[in-house]
């Protein structure tokens, strides 16, 4: 019977892998790769992509055209009709894992879901077994501490207490986030390795989960290498901007960031290759689009949303809000009711900067009681530390908002991401053939032997 381990490796292209086998020639991807099947994903979604968007294509077999599902924390009742992978896979009766798959909040209700600890941005740090909540709760107080900047007690959280170790995180883990807290205190540079951390701790409690319960499908999600390629693309692919790397200390440093990244998830194959050889699982790595050089010009300091009821105190907004996680520049909002979500959206023309620009623009339209809005920059709000308010000044921080510099970034979104699969299952493709994005939930149903809806496309064979 064919099992599948399932490694989401977020926003890693080719590209990335090729960087990376070049200067890892002994790397355990490498031999991974030497009988897997090799796929290159292509994303037809809509609009400016993002994961929050793309994997919900990966795991439900269609565009975000037709689920509909395009922000973090967003009322998920639009997709209701076309359920993510792991939901099918436990109506027929076959038992899954979940730890950290994006859009996977809440915990699955089902005696089939044998363990479930849902992504980063969950708006409650409910798990299944509940043993792994302590991980939950540190996860979610991370991500949202740091979803702009660094802060200085980041690892020291992680760290804190008994009970996050018997969530599974190993006395290795330990050692290893001591010991990255103390190169930070010798060289910050390595400070802006810190969210990579994220990645050992996430892999024990998979681990964990996955070795007490051995379900049909488990699956784990990474963001570690998207974050360094986010902001140190530049260094990896210098020639990408016409750009020689110097001898400063910073450029010989990143020039090696994303490598560093990579370093952690080649390790983690490694360990899955040999639990898969044990337990008789096929190993899949798959990445729901990818990354590519983007220019951005000149960075302009960012205004940051902190505090949800200043601002609806100042707009003079009657009613109860709730700010969900989000990732900068983005905002969630939850409302009570439809009146209050509408009250809310036009109050917004009235706050703008001094050059008459709306600061808190809707991207998306509202689902259910839930609102996305992008915190636009402003040059003249950074310059000022003021926005206006039916024409008059107030300060930014009167307002709820800070103003906050840091890494632009050099990477970006392409639709283009991978898809490695080896075992008993795997396609048999050759080279790097290219396929549609929705072909990967069919192609994970019939491999377990579950009918794909109608609505989906055909498995690739």
């Amino acid at each position: 019977m064919v099992k599948l381990l399932v490694y989401e490796l977020n926003e890693v292209p080719w590209r990335v892998v090729d960087f990376y086998l070049q200067n890892r020639p002994q790397a355990c991807l490498r031999r991974f790769m030497t009988n897997a099947s090799c796929l290159t994903t292509h994303t037809v979604d809509s609009g400016e992509l993002h994961p929050w968007s793309t994997w919900p294509t990966m795991h439900r077999g269609v565009s975000n055209d037709m689920h509909e599902i395009r922000y973090i924390n967003q009322d998920r009742s639009c997709g209701e009709a076309t359920p993510p992978v792991w939901q099918l896979l436990a109506s027929a009766e076959k038992t899954v894992g979940i730890c950290g798959s994006l859009q996977s909040y809440p915990p699955m209700e089902s005696s089939n879901a044998l363990f479930h600890v849902p992504d980063t941005f969950a708006s409650g740090s409910e798990t299944h077994p509940d043993r792994y909540s302590a991980f939950q709760r540190v996860n979610l107080k991370l991500t949202s501490e740091n979803k702009a900047v660094a802060k200085g007690y980041g690892l020291t959280d992680m760290l804190d207490g008994a009970q996050l170790f018997r969530s599974g995180v190993s006395i290795k883990t330990g050692f290893r986030l001591v010991q990255h807290l103390l190169k930070e205190r010798v060289d910050f540079k390595h400070k802006a390795l810190r969210a990579t951390m994220q990645a050992h701790v996430a892999f024990d409690v998979f681990l964990d989960a996955l070795s007490q319960s051995k379900p049909d499908y488990a699956a784990v999600f990474s963001n570690h290498v998207a974050g360094m390629m986010h902001r140190y693309w530049k260094y990896a692919f210098p020639e990408d901007f016409n750009y020689s790397l110097t001898e400063s200390d910073f450029d010989r440093f990143h020039s090696q960031s994303i490598l560093k990244a990579m370093d952690i998830f080649d390790e983690q194959l490694g360990v899955l290759e040999q639990f898969a050889d044990r337990e008789g699982y096929d190993i899949i790595v798959s990445s729901s689009m990818g990354q590519e050089a983007v220019e951005r010009g000149e960075y302009i300091p960012e205004l940051k949303l902190d505090d949800e009821f200043l601002l609806a105190s100042v707009l003079g907004f009657q009613g109860v809000l709730r700010m969900l996680l989000a990732m900068q520049p983005d905002v969630a909002l939850e409302f009570v009711n439809q009146q209050k979500l509408q009250e809310f959206v036009q109050a917004l023309p009235r706050l703008v900067d001094g050059e008459g620009h709306q600061v808190l623009v809707k991207r998306y339209d509202e689902q259910g009681l839930t609102l996305n809005l992008s915190v636009c920059r402003s040059k003249a709000a950074a310059e000022s530390g003021t926005l206006y308010v039916d024409g008059k000044p107030v300060l930014v921080g009167d307002l709820g908002f800070s103003l906050i510099e840091r890494d632009q970034g050099t990477g970006y979104h392409q639709p283009e991401g991978i898809w490695l699969w080896k075992g008993a299952a795997q396609p048999r493709t050759s080279g790097r053939t290219l396929v549609d994005s929705r072909q990967y939930a069919p192609t994970l149903l019939n491999a377990l032997g579950v009918s794909y809806p109608d609505y989906m496309m055909t498995p690739v064979t």
